[in-house]
Parts: structure tokens; sequence; C-alpha cells
């Protein structure tokens, strides 16, 4: 009597090893697919945190320092015509306690950005990237997650302030603009002409590390669910995600100026 013997299961494959927290943070520079991949598979976010606030520690302590904050609150309170309005009937004394005033707290909230910023912003951005991406194109992930991708996907922006830390220092202090300090977009470059707040927004929004930024938590998204969030889909998600802001902050601007 012959026996048939079963064929041998086949063997699990041996599950891809972690890339460790600096090799992710360098990959999203060079090679964002694979390191997406990796980081959507074990999900953290400490590493890129630290990195991004250690960086807006060190230019929030540079343009505290730096900058002409008497200057800055000139410039910003002329930008409001309701404010402007009102400061324009004080007599001259009072209009100077004012700007200094407004000084001091342009200095001090700049000191707490460097602190809560980052944290702040990545909580908030996250949270409407996973209402996008899950809620809209169906992507199968969770808050914990998306703030990974979030985080990690943000470092341009850190790079970004890293470049700004050396050019502020070596800048005129009357030329620093604690809001837009490095000429990344074509606001920054236009800063000395006369059109209004609200025409320099989109401006702003031409930023080409924010538009990194969109590519990469693009990246980020098709990767945690390829099959519901093709990259294409990905890209049109988070570009729409900023076109909302765009158009949000210009008709708020428009209102104010």
């Amino acid at each position: 009597m012959s026996t048939t013997m079963a064929p041998p299961a086949p063997s699990p494959e041996p599950a891809q090893p972690s890339m460790g927290a600096m090799a992710r943070i360098f990959g999203v520079f060079f090679s964002p697919k694979p390191t997406f991949a990796d980081i959507v598979r074990r999900p953290s976010w400490v590493a890129p945190m630290v990195v991004l606030l250690l960086i807006a520690i060190g230019l929030s302590v540079t343009l505290a320092q730096r900058a002409n904050w008497y200057e800055v609150s000139k410039e910003q309170i002329s930008k409001n015509k309701f404010a402007a309005g009102r400061i324009d009937q004080l007599p001259d004394d009072q209009k100077d306690r004012v700007f200094q005033q407004a000084a001091e707290r342009g200095k001090i909230i700049r000191y707490v950005r460097g602190f809560i910023g980052w944290p702040l912003l990545l909580i908030i951005s996250s949270a409407i990237y996973l209402g996008v991406f899950r809620l809209i194109g169906g992507a199968r992930v969770n808050y914990g997650t998306a703030f990974a991708i979030c985080t990690f996907a943000h470092l341009p922006v850190g790079l970004r302030e890293l470049l700004a830390i050396p050019v502020n220092l070596l800048k005129d202090p009357n030329n620093i603009d604690p809001e837009n300090f490095l000429a990344s977009n074509p606001a920054a470059i236009l800063a000395s002409s006369d059109l209004p707040a609200w025409q320099m927004v989109p401006l702003t929004f031409l930023d080409i590390f924010g538009i990194w930024v969109l590519i990469l938590a693009a990246i980020g998204f098709s990767a945690a669910d390829p099959k519901k969030m093709p990259l294409g889909k990905a890209l049109a998600l988070a570009f729409s995600v900023w076109a909302f802001f765009l158009c949000f902050f210009t008709g708020l601007a428009w209102i104010f100026s």
C-alpha cells in the first residue's frame, strides 16, 4: 500500500526589518516611497518631532533676538484697516507706546511658537488630513498613522527653518520678516512691494517647501492604503486641502485689509 507525501508547507517570508529613526528622516528626502511604506507599517513620530522642535526653537530665538520688532509691529498694524484706523487717532506718544507693547507681545509669541507651534500644527493638520483621506478618499488609516505621516511629511519645512537661521543671522534686522523669513516663495521676494496683504497670501502659499510637504503627505497616505488611495488620487486630495486654505486665508486677509 503506497502512501503519498503531502508537499511541505511554504515557509513564511521573513519580516522586513524596520528602518531606524535617522534612516527614516533622511529617507523622507531621498527615497520617500519606501520610507513611508516603512513608516505606515510601524508608525512613529518622536524622532522627527524632536528634530522639528529643536530647529523651531533655534529659529524662534534667532528671530526674537535679531528682528526689529518695533518696525514689524508698525507694519503689521498698518496692514489691518481696523487697528490702523484706531491708532491713527491717537497722539504720537500713545502711538509709540502701542507699537512698543505690540513689539513686546510679538517677541514673546515668537518664543512661545518655537516650543508649542509644531505640536499644535501637527495635531490639527493630522486631523484634517485624516478626515479628508478617510472620509472623502476612503483610505483605511487611523489617527496614529496619519500623525506619523504628517510629522515626517513636514520635515521639508524644518529644512526651510534650518536654512533660515544663518540667513537671518546675517541679515539687516530691519529687513527680517518673522513670518516669511526665507525667500522660498514669491511673497518673500515681493515683500517690499505695495501689494495689499490679501494678494500676498496666495503668493505665500506658493512656497517650494510647502508644496514639497503636500507631495510627501500624498505619498504617505497612498502608502497607507495603496488600493483605495493611488498616488494620483492622494495628490488631488492633498492639493484640494491646500487650495481650500489658500482661499480661506486670502478671504480673511481681504476682510481685514
